[in-house]
C-alpha cells in the first residue's frame, strides 16, 4: 500500500512539473517550412493557454484562441473554448505530434499533416503574475455596487506571463468571441501598466500604454485605474487555470 501511494504521488509530481514545461510566451516563426511573417503568440500557464494572431506594424487583429491543453513525450492536444475565426472549432480537440528541444517547439498537427515551429521568448515563472486569471468582480464608474460575473458563461480571461499578457472575453456556452487584446506588460512597485499591441475591437488603441494600481488579497488580484475611454473602474481577479 505504502508503495503505492509513493508511485501514485511520483507520476502526480511528475505531470505537474511536465505541465510546466511550456510556461511562457511562444512565438510561430516558421509555419509548413516558411516563414511566418506576422505576429502569432501562445500564452501558457499550467493547463491553459490563448492565442493571438495581429500584423505588428499596425496592430491590425487577425484571429484568438484560447482553451485548455494536455501534454506529453510524443504529443500535444489543445482543448479549444474558443476560436474568433472558426466558432465551429470551439468545444473540439486538435491533436499534435510534439517535439520540444529546449525553447524550441516543433508541433505536426495529426489531422492535416501542418507543422509549426515554435521558439519561447518569455518565461513564465514570476509565481505571483503568471497564471490565466478570470475576473471575480467589478465596478465601473457610476456603478453602485460590485458585479460578481465569474460564473457566467460570459467571462474575461487575462493570461500573464513574466512580460506578455492577453486579454479573452468569451462565452464557454454558446462559443461567441466576444473580444481579445494584449502585448507587453511592466511595473514598478504596485504600478501595473499594460503596453497594447493589438485590440480586437478598436485598433485605435494600439500602442496606448494603460496603468493601474494593484494588490493582491485574499489569492485575488485587485487592480483600480482607467478603461479604454476614460472611465474609472475597479476589479477582482482569481486564479483560473
Amino acid at each position: 500500500m505504502k508503495k503505492f501511494i509513493f508511485l501514485l504521488l511520483s507520476f502526480i509530481i511528475t505531470c505537474t512539473s511536465y505541465a510546466q514545461i511550456l510556461n511562457g510566451a511562444w512565438r510561430l516563426v516558421e509555419e509548413n517550412g516558411e516563414p511566418v511573417k506576422h505576429e502569432a503568440i501562445k500564452l501558457f500557464s499550467n493547463s491553459y493557454f490563448t492565442y493571438a494572431a495581429y500584423h505588428k506594424n499596425t496592430g491590425e487583429f487577425i484571429e484568438a484562441k484560447g482553451g485548455t491543453y494536455t501534454l506529453n513525450n510524443l504529443s500535444y492536444k489543445e482543448h479549444l473554448e474558443i476560436d474568433s475565426n472558426e466558432p465551429q472549432h470551439s468545444g473540439q480537440t486538435v491533436a499534435y505530434k510534439n517535439t520540444l528541444e529546449g525553447n524550441k517547439l516543433t508541433l505536426l498537427d495529426l489531422a492535416t499533416g501542418d507543422t509549426q515551429v515554435w521558439q519561447r521568448f518569455d518565461e513564465g515563472d514570476n509565481y505571483q503574475m503568471t497564471y490565466c486569471w478570470r475576473i471575480h468582480k467589478k465596478k465601473d464608474e457610476g456603478d453602485t455596487d460590485w458585479r460578481t460575473i465569474e460564473y457566467r458563461p460570459r467571462k474575461t480571461l487575462k493570461m500573464i506571463t513574466n512580460k506578455r499578457y492577453q486579454v479573452l472575453a468569451l462565452n464557454s456556452e454558446t462559443g461567441q468571441f466576444v473580444g481579445s487584446s494584449g502585448g507587453a506588460w511592466s511595473s514598478e512597485g504596485d504600478t501595473y501598466v499594460e503596453h497594447v499591441e493589438f485590440f480586437s475591437k478598436d485598433q485605435s488603441n494600439v500602442g496606448r500604454s494603460l496603468k493601474f494600481n494593484r494588490s493582491f488579497e485574499d489569492g485575488l488580484w485587485f487592480h483600480t485605474g482607467k478603461t479604454t475611454k476614460g472611465e474609472e473602474m475597479m476589479e477582482y481577479w482569481h486564479r483560473y487555470k
